[in-house]
């Protein structure tokens, strides 16, 4: 297959799926509603009834989430972890996460990556592609940043698919974990300088591994062309 036919075919699956979603989500538009509207009682006594039901729905929202954040990733969070307990609902949520992260990537690079490259600039795109790694780390473990925003630009950027897949699965893992215990009621507005503290010295850890990993690789291609 030639890379133009590989490239329309991207983009007809990425179409599909964004419509897919799209029709799931009118067709369950009172649910959805509840949602928004932050009535969790209603909607974890509906999902509780359709364990098939549960999972799209869960999924589907962390999709929106990725896409837009209008809601509230800790909310989604307290549905997963409180339907499927602590240790399960906390990994479909990073599952789910990693996921949709990754349709949005693909959707903003098969449809949007041509135009808006054009126009960003150089600078800030040799920078993206070069850390694009520790970019998409540091937005996912410190999120100053609305994670539908890091998707789409990541997406638009050079950044590989395989940075970004490992800085989200990683950065998603830890960031997760401290989310999830919220409704456990283990971690409180009161333990945030302990949480953000632990934070820095996981980023810390990946980091000083990054750069040793990276040093390593420049190394060896280095040697390789002498």
């Amino acid at each position: 297959m030639s890379k133009n036919g590989g490239d329309s075919l991207k983009k007809f699956l990425t179409l599909i799926i964004l419509l897919g979603i799209a029709i799931f989500i009118l067709t369950n538009a009172e649910l959805f509603t509840l949602v928004w509207k932050s009535d969790l009682e209603s909607v974890i006594g509906i999902l509780k009834e359709n364990l098939s039901l549960t999972f799209l729905v869960t999924f589907v929202l962390m999709f929106v989430q990725n896409s837009f954040t209008i809601i509230p990733l800790i909310l989604l969070l307290t549905i997963n972890v409180t339907i499927f307990g602590f240790l399960y609902g906390y990994l479909w949520s990073w599952f789910s996460s990693v996921v949709a992260s990754g349709l949005i990537f693909y959707a903003a690079r098969n449809w949007f990556q041509d135009l808006l490259l054009k126009k960003l600039d150089k600078k800030w795109q040799e920078s993206v592609v070069e850390h694009g790694f520790m970019y998409v780390f540091t937005g996912r473990v410190f999120p100053l940043i609305p994670t539908s925003l890091i998707n789409l630009a990541a997406g638009v950027s050079s950044v590989t698919f395989k940075d970004f897949l490992v800085a989200t699965t990683l950065g998603n893992l830890i960031y997760f974990f401290f989310l999830s215990l919220i409704p456990y009621g283990l971690l409180t507005v009161e333990m945030n300088q302990y949480t953000l503290a632990a934070l820095a010295l996981l980023f810390l850890l990946f980091f000083v591994i990054y750069k040793r990993v990276k040093k390593k690789k420049n190394q060896r291609i280095f040697r390789k062309n002498r």
